[in-house]
């Protein structure tokens, strides 16, 4: 088989760049071990800053259509101390994001790849990236364990964690502290929420979320050592879970473990080869941006491919902008999430961070931009922000 694009891993990543480049007219062949809908860990939160992303794929409306709910603040609780953040309704987006099961929305993304044109092979397991001088060499396994090969131009590396194209261009991986995230569904009577929790007690977290048809995305996060002490993770996650759970409430499914050690690769681009979305960068899960960065990377890497593909220029050099872009557009967010986990993680400062942003609606305003993708995060990552923010925690302090 033979095609201009191979997009490994079809998740928000993979399948809207398959979009994107079946659009420009190009031979797109798409590929996951799964067959969709399949259920997927996550906190299921599109940012608002997704919206005119989803727009710009044409998805919008069938997101709507399949339930999805909109979700208009956070309400964060750290050691006691509590704060609404309601997202800004003047910035360009809608003053709301989406809450929508990964099942659903990951189809919708899929079926709209096979619309625009490209070939999607499901349940096909890819085993071997092979990059030569003139173009790239997949190698999968089909559904009865069939071998086959695709040679392609470019491939789109979005296979998350343990993509195969990441493993085939090489390269350490910077890791952070390592965190586990522990998720189920719980079954509720159905309401019309809009704020989803964040509650943070010590070094572990909860986050709660309603999603369509009536249901919570209710998820915990905690160290490998929490993890290793409790043996069964889900009597460790029903107790972390326990303050916050949706009264009246109970899991309807298993308890999924997963790693969410935040990471980034050191180079996403190689000769023929990108990385967008997990397989690039993966933030502590707290800022709920995931899908957004997905969504993001994946419209920045079709570009700087498409232009690649058009000009026969497919080696690194070529496709270099999209590292430079990227280190533009996400190294601040990098900083961002790094710097909220430092301070939530600290009960005493945990406590005054969030009491300044009750006190000072200006700052409260600009984080909830910012975590919300409706503005660059450099707005919260300077001298001025930080000055606000410590002049309002010692007016806090001192009253």
């Amino acid at each position: 088989m033979r095609a201009d694009v191979v997009v490994v891993g079809a998740g928000p990543a993979g399948a809207s760049a398959a979009i994107r480049l079946a659009r420009e007219g190009f031979e797109v062949t798409l590929v996951d071990r799964a067959r969709f809908p399949r259920p997927k860990a996550c906190g299921e939160f599109l940012s608002p800053g997704a919206t005119p992303i989803l727009e710009e794929l044409g998805v919008r409306v069938a997101v709507e259509a399949a339930g999805a709910l909109r979700l208009e603040r956070v309400r964060i609780d750290a050691h006691g101390a509590s704060v609404e953040l309601d997202f800004p309704p003047d910035l360009g987006a809608p003053a709301w994001g989406y809450s929508l099961s990964r099942a659903v929305l990951d189809a919708i993304l899929v079926d709209a790849a096979r619309a625009a044109g490209a070939r999607v092979l499901e349940e096909t397991r890819v085993d071997d990236v092979r990059i030569e001088a003139d173009r790239v060499r997949v190698g999968a396994r089909e559904p009865d364990g069939a071998p086959r090969s695709i040679d392609a131009r470019l491939v789109l590396g979005a296979g998350g964690r343990g993509c195969p194209v990441a493993r085939a261009i090489g390269g350490r991986r910077r890791q952070g502290r390592p965190r586990f995230d522990l998720l189920a569904h719980w079954s509720a009577a159905p309401a019309v929420q809009t704020t989803c929790a964040l509650v943070v007690r010590g070094d572990r977290y909860v986050a709660v979320a309603p999603i369509e048809g009536g249901r919570w995305n209710v998820n915990c996060v905690v160290s490998p050592a929490a993890l290793r002490a409790a043996r069964d993770p889900a009597v460790l996650y029903r107790q972390v879970v326990a303050e916050v759970a949706p009264p009246g409430t109970a899991p309807d499914e298993a308890v999924v473990a997963s790693d969410v050690t935040a990471f980034h690769a050191r180079r996403a681009t190689a000769d023929r080869a990108l990385l967008i979305g997990d397989a690039a960068l993966f933030l502590d899960p707290f800022t709920g941006q995931g899908i957004f960065l997905a969504l993001r990377s994946a419209a920045m890497a079709a570009r700087v491919a498409a232009r690649a593909l058009a000009s026969g220029r497919c080696d690194r050099r070529g496709l270099s902008l999209y590292q430079v872009a990227r280190r533009r557009e996400f190294a601040a967010r990098v900083r961002v999430s790094r710097g909220l986990q430092a301070i939530l993680y600290r009960p005493r400062t945990a406590r005054s961070f969030v009491r300044a942003l009750t006190r000072d609606p200006v700052l409260a305003r600009s984080l909830a931009a910012a975590t919300g993708d409706l503005v660059p995060s450099e707005r919260i990552w300077s001298a001025t922000w930080s000055a606000r923010l410590i002049a309002a925690a010692l007016a806090e302090i001192r009253t």
